[in-house]
């Protein structure tokens, strides 16, 4: 069975293979904060689902079935809603907010070599993410523009009511838009679906380290705490040596996840993030989710995300001005 979708209608199946190890549990950061059950919900208690903030650790750890798929598949099944108004009427999962940053500072694009897909987060509520994104691979000599035509990539739970096909033809019809393009991601989960349906797509902490050479580096180096995000732990020791280019010093951390909308364990889970990044100056995150969660935490560290880090170095700091918390440029 292919991991592809999110889909209800081969649960049994994903479920009959589980051998019942615990695997999925033992590594479930909510589970150890009192929030979801992984096994459980493997062996058929959908009430044990809530507070699973779809980490993907679960998967990651059995080598039998796809936890994730199950996970998620059940919290779809278990709230039970249509998909929102707002995605009908924009095409993102969530309201658009009207922010200064949309206006103050848009994007500046220089071609079409490469189309970049913001996805939902950035796009509605976290706009200076992409001018921070453009301003670098401008900097980098990459000719890029915006996706025509993006849509959410179909990731979030509210999704799972649709068939396997109906979202399919959202992200077919992106990679369409796209004239054999490649797509650059900043949202790993965009680039796992995205690829998983054979489109050429690349996050991008995949992109930078590829294009390590063309990264300058900074005057004054600052230790930093490398959070890639749940999504991208895979590409932690690629961010690693992303961040070294740059000329800053990752302080050794291990990555983790921070929480997202959970109810319960948001705030442990946060809580064990900023005590992890104690000894560094800024957090760098790879994840549009994980940055507005960790600029939205009271008195905690500074956040950027990994292209803003890149504008940082070639001397462009406009987006750090719609941050929460201030960040320093020393």
């Amino acid at each position: 069975m292919d991991r592809t979708y999110r889909t209800r209608d081969h649960l049994d199946e994903f479920r009959n293979r589980c051998v019942e190890c615990g695997s999925c549990r033992e590594v479930c950061p909510s589970y150890k904060n009192g929030g979801c059950d992984p096994l459980a919900v493997m062996m058929g208690d959908n009430s044990k689902v809530w507070d699973c903030v779809g980490c993907g650790n679960c998967s990651r750890a059995c080598e039998f079935t796809d936890p994730k798929t199950v996970m998620l598949a059940v919290y779809s099944i278990n709230i039970d809603r249509p998909v929102s108004q707002c995605f009908r009427d924009t095409g993102m999962s969530r309201p658009i907010e009207d922010l200064p940053a949309r206006k103050e500072l848009p994007p500046e694009w220089t071609g079409d070599d490469l189309y970049v897909m913001p996805g939902c987060i950035v796009n509605c509520l976290a706009p200076h993410l992409e001018s921070a994104s453009a301003s670098a691979l401008r900097n980098m000599g990459v000719k890029a523009s915006e996706l025509p035509g993006h849509t959410c990539c179909m990731y979030p739970i509210q999704f799972g009511v649709m068939t396997d096909a109906e979202r399919e033809d959202y992200r077919q019809g992106m990679a369409r838009n796209a004239d054999g393009r490649r797509i650059l991601t900043l949202c790993a989960g965009c680039s796992e679906l995205m690829e998983r349906s054979g489109i050429d797509c690349e996050h991008v902490i995949q992109f930078l380290h590829r294009n390590i050479d063309r990264l300058p580096r900074m005057d004054s180096p600052i230790k930093v705490s490398v959070e890639p995000g749940c999504s991208s732990f895979e590409r932690a020791s690629l961010m690693d040596e992303v961040i070294r280019a740059l000329g800053c010093e990752p302080i050794g951390n291990e990555p983790g996840c921070c929480g997202k909308a959970s109810r319960k364990v948001a705030e442990p889970l946060m809580k064990e993030r900023q005590k992890a990044a104690e000894d560094a100056d800024i957090i760098v995150v790879g994840c549009p989710m994980c940055y507005t969660r960790y600029d939205a935490w009271p008195e905690g560290k500074p956040v950027v995300y990994i292209m803003e880090l890149v504008a940082m170095a070639f001397g462009d700091t406009r987006s750090l001005g719609y941050h929460r918390i201030p960040v320093s440029t020393r």
